[in-house]
């Protein structure tokens, strides 16, 4: 089974105790993709198209402000961005500074410096942001990655929090819509000290089981 995880950092990393390599483990299957940090819904529609012969997509949906950026292995939260952010995402929130370099090698490779990356989205920002065309182009991502899912007939798992940005005029044709998933990275935050996908390592269990629940219940 080919099995791909797509959205947010909730869904980003593999490793020890994480709940994508659990989940792949207790279904004999191999994960062709996963999350990035602060993952966008273009992003998903974006890496959902290029990966195939997928079987199972277990889909975080991102929220409307995480920026798409096409060439480099993370996007990023465009609300008040400021100079020392960019700054901080170098050094990956002041943990290890040559974190960027290691797990974000693309991104290192596109910006390179701090400065060009604050440059570069205070740029977008000035002259190509608004709030309306944003919300315009999430949902321009969820509608194609709902139809996709069913034009291709692949099996998938919707995850999305309580509070969502899912206009009400919409509805999922594909798959299984899940609100309680989420609910458990609230219940077991992990980030000081960080622990993969935001959530404990019991959170991970409980993550997966409730994936496999579902999955093998659908």
């Amino acid at each position: 089974m080919r099995i791909g995880f797509y959205g947010h950092s909730n869904c980003a990393y593999r490793g020890t105790g994480s709940f994508i390599d659990i989940v792949a483990n207790k279904l004999n299957g191999t994960v062709v993709n996963q999350g990035v940090k602060q993952g966008s819904e273009e992003r998903i529609l974006y890496e959902l198209k290029k990966t195939h012969n997928v079987d199972l997509a277990i889909v975080f949906h991102c929220l409307p402000r995480f920026l798409f950026l096409p060439e480099c292995d993370r996007d990023i939260d465009t609300n008040s961005f400021k100079a020392k952010r960019a700054e901080d995402i170098f050094r990956n929130d002041h943990l290890d500074t040559e974190f960027t370099a290691t797990n974000q090698p693309l991104f290192k490779k596109v910006f390179n410096t701090n400065e060009n990356f604050f440059n570069a989205v205070n740029t977008y920002r000035q002259y190509f942001y608004d709030a309306d065309l944003t919300l315009n182009r999430y949902y321009g991502a969820l509608l194609q990655i709902d139809q996709y899912l069913v034009f291709k007939n692949i099996k998938v798992l919707h995850v999305l929090p309580r509070q969502n940005n899912v206009p009400n005029w919409f509805t999922f044709k594909s798959g299984t819509v899940d609100y309680n998933i989420m609910d458990v990275f609230e219940k077991y935050p992990a980030k000081n000290p960080f622990f993969v996908n935001l959530t404990t390592e019991e959170g991970n269990i409980i993550v997966a089981e409730k994936i496999l629940n579902i999955v093998r219940g659908s």
